[in-house]
């Protein structure tokens, strides 16, 4: 036989001796539950032998592992112990008699729970994933360019970095409708006072509001209106000596 024929002949003897199915999810998950590489091999054997020997023996395991029938009982044992592999008695009607055969499912089952634990991890970390991403999702879409430039003339102005809920509140007066130059008003007016959290210059807003102001000509047009009236009261003798005006924002500031 020329080595042309004992090529051809030796594929197709490869081809047709049968292959064994073996799970992707079992040959790369079996040691995260406790299966050693030699117990693997023994059931890779009982999987070879499962449609015509469905109990093979520990001496032909052995031969083909090149290991001990002791060796290979001693894994067996193990297995079966701890419920991954497991010994069924079944009615050959062919021969008419009992025999015994191997079961997998122990070991399936621990398969399908070692799935579902990673399979509920994985479906965790997707939704966490979406809640981040919406929350960046939320974040871009609320920053537009009059909250960045507020931000920055905020952070300029206090000299630091604002917090997320800084920028939130920010973002929130903007959402209300206060323009951008009542709203870096109130903050040059809360520097100067030297007040300078937000809940002052929130306070501010409000009042503007309730009053209608809703420009910056408004707010200076109403400040002029509310100093011709203390100078009145000033005038009429209500007010003894001289004493400077209070500010018509610190009743708001909590």
């Amino acid at each position: 036989m020329n080595k042309v024929n004992v090529y051809g002949s030796f594929t197709q003897a490869l081809f047709f001796s049968g292959v064994v199915s073996i799970p992707k999810y079992l040959l790369t998950h079996y040691t995260k539950i406790g299966i050693s590489n030699m117990e693997m091999m023994v059931l890779i054997q009982i999987l070879c032998d499962s449609e015509t020997n469905p109990y093979p023996s520990s001496a032909a395991i052995a031969e083909r592992m090149s290991a001990s029938p002791t060796d290979i009982e001693e894994l067996l044992g193990s297995l079966v112990e701890r419920k991954l592999l497991s010994i069924e008695r079944h009615w050959n009607p062919i021969e008419l008699k009992w025999g015994n055969s191997y079961s997998f499912v122990g070991l399936i089952e621990e398969l399908a729970e070692l799935w579902a634990i990673e399979r509920s991890q994985q479906l965790e970390e997707e939704r966490a994933l979406k809640q981040t991403g919406a929350v960046s999702s939320n974040l871009s879409s609320s920053v537009n360019p009059a909250l960045e430039n507020l931000v920055q003339t905020f952070e300029q102005e206090l000299g630091r970095p604002l917090t997320r809920l800084e920028c939130e509140n920010i973002d929130r007066w903007l959402s209300v409708h206060y323009s951008q130059e009542l709203i870096i008003e109130a903050l040059r007016r809360g520097v100067s006072a030297g007040i300078r959290n937000f809940r002052y210059l929130d306070s501010i807003l409000r009042e503007w509001e309730k009053k209608g102001l809703r420009t910056r000509a408004e707010v200076e047009a109403e400040d002029v209106y509310f100093q011709a009236r203390q100078e009145k009261k000033t005038s009429k003798g209500k007010s003894k000596g001289p004493k400077t005006s209070p500010s018509k924002y610190e009743n708001f500031y909590l």
